[in-house]
Formats: C-alpha cells, structure tokens, sequence
C-alpha cells in the first residue's frame, strides 16, 4: 500500500531521524518531490535512510551513484542538491562518511542554508529599510508599514543566523571525537 506524506523540515538531520522512524516501521520510501515523501509499505523489512549532497556533478555525481548502487546503497530521489539514500537494515549500517573530513565537511553543507537566508534577508531588510527612510514620507500608515516589515526581515536574518549556529554547534563534533579521529 502507498501513502503520501506532505512534510516540510528546515533540519536536515531531523528530516533523516524522521526517515529512519518510518523505515523502522517498515515503510520503504518509494519518492520525493517538494516536501511530499512517498512510502510504501513492505511491513516487518526495516530501512535505514541517509540524505547526502555530493560534491560531484554531471558524470562524476552518475559514477558516484552508481557506485553507491553496487554497494547495496538505493538512490531513491535528488531534490533540490539532495540525495535520498536507502538501505534494508538487515545488510547492515548505512556509513557513508567515515573520515573527519568528510563528515565535517558534510556537516557543514547540511547548515549552510541557514547563513544563506540569514544574509539575504539582513541585506534586503537593510536595503529596503535605507530606502523606505529616503523615498517614502515619515508620516502615515504606509511609511510605518514598510518600517515594520523592513525590521522583520532584518530580525529574521539575525534569527536565521543564530539558528545556524545553534545548529552548527549541536551536530559538529565535540573536540575529545575530534582528537580521537585524528
């Protein structure tokens, strides 16, 4: 039987835990596509999910799928610089990266959009608020209008940015793991 699921995640890593209690609860998942996941059930088999974003592209991205393919890996959808991944739980854990390098570097990639809308949005806000006090007259609604939404964008970008680095923080590596891999 399939189901749909339409759900929305800004945590990459929650998005793999949330893939991993559905997989242990025997649904396969089958397809993704904005934020609408597809699973079929295949009740007791158990799946182990990863979400990876390769480096590669074109026909070094193929190669590198299709190598993951030989090694029991299924790519079940690329969305949005994403790579789905499955595995049946029973042939064993789902490792991908298993050098410090790698997972950091991986780790990294995972956050970084949230620096991206942070910027974008404290820049804009900016912008737009330099130009709301130049081009638009101090008195009325419309002028405070524009001052409130301009200050929203600017403290969403500070917020975005503080969720980065919370986010950062919480899944990088603690110094005593970093030490032991080196």
């Amino acid at each position: 039987m399939k189901t749909s699921i339409k759900k929305t995640f800004l945590d990459i890593y929650k998005e793999e835990q949330w893939l991993n209690e559905q997989g242990e609860n025997g649904l396969m998942l089958i397809g993704y596509h904005s934020g609408e996941y597809e699973f079929e059930d295949v009740s007791p088999v158990k799946y182990q999910y990863k979400i990876d974003m390769p480096d590669y592209t074109g026909r070094k991205k193929k190669e590198y799928l299709d190598f993951l393919e030989q090694t029991g890996i299924s790519v079940v959808a690329e969305y949005g610089g994403r790579v789905y991944l499955r595995k049946n739980a029973a042939d064993g854990p789902l490792d991908l990266y298993t050098e410090k390098k790698e997972v950091t570097k991986q780790m990294n990639k995972k956050y970084s959009h949230f620096f991206g809308i942070a910027i974008s949005q404290f820049i804009f806000g900016i912008f737009m608020l330099i130009q709301t006090l130049y081009h638009v007259q101090p008195k009325g609604v419309p002028f405070w209008i524009a001052v409130v939404i301009d200050a929203g964008l600017i403290i969403s970008g500070i917020i975005f940015f503080i969720l980065g680095v919370q986010k950062h923080r919480k899944y990088s590596q603690p110094k005593e793991e970093k030490d032991i891999w080196e």
